[in-house]
């Protein structure tokens, strides 16, 4: 399959689309491949063309959204600053209050993978960032690895619990919060 024809891409579009529609509407667990195919307007077989299965279509539609919501800034940043630590926390709670918000996460084993996802993402940003830093003291590449996922569990803990306790009012305080917290840690590791 040729992932950059037009009627391959339409298909997929259409696919995704339906599953996100069902996702606001049934929940992931209540969701058949029947009924994406219906909503989608294909049958089942074009379905299994393009995904294995409605766990690989989810994993798709959050890596796809997730991706889509790192502002460029963040992209591009060849420093982990103050700033870029405060988008990172910002489009992170953004993204936990818009998915869990939109799709009804009836699953504890499906908000689990959901959550583990958006980490580990969230993660390799993280990463990447470190990696493209010019002057970065870290002795090697593991250290790297290790201060990324730190810092990426943080920042979403924080944001999930922010969440969680239903003040996504206050993002500037969470922000707040969370950026000395970040940095200071850092600190200890780009001196």
């Amino acid at each position: 399959m040729n992932l950059q024809d037009p009627r391959v891409l339409r298909t997929r579009q259409l696919i995704r689309e339906a599953f996100s529609e069902l996702l606001r509407t049934k929940g992931f667990d209540a969701i058949s491949i029947k009924d994406i195919a219906q909503n989608a307007t294909i049958n089942r077989a074009t379905f299994y063309d393009h995904y294995v299965d409605k766990y690989a279509l989810l994993d798709e539609t959050i890596e796809q959204a997730f991706h889509g919501m790192i502002p460029e800034e963040v992209k591009l940043s060849r420093e982990f600053t103050e700033e870029i630590c405060d988008q990172l926390i910002l489009m992170t709670h953004s993204y936990i209050v818009d998915f869990y918000r939109i799709c009804r996460m009836d699953s504890k084993f499906i908000a689990k993978l959901v959550d583990e996802k958006i980490k580990k993402m969230l993660e390799q940003t993280i990463e990447s960032i470190f990696l493209k830093e010019e002057n970065h003291q870290l002795p090697a590449y593991d250290y790297i690895k290790i201060i990324s996922a730190m810092t990426s569990s943080t920042i979403y803990g924080a944001a999930y619990r922010w969440f969680t306790d239903g003040e996504n009012d206050r993002t500037d305080l969470l922000a707040k919060i969370v950026r000395p917290y970040v940095m200071n840690g850092l600190g200890l590791y780009h001196k």
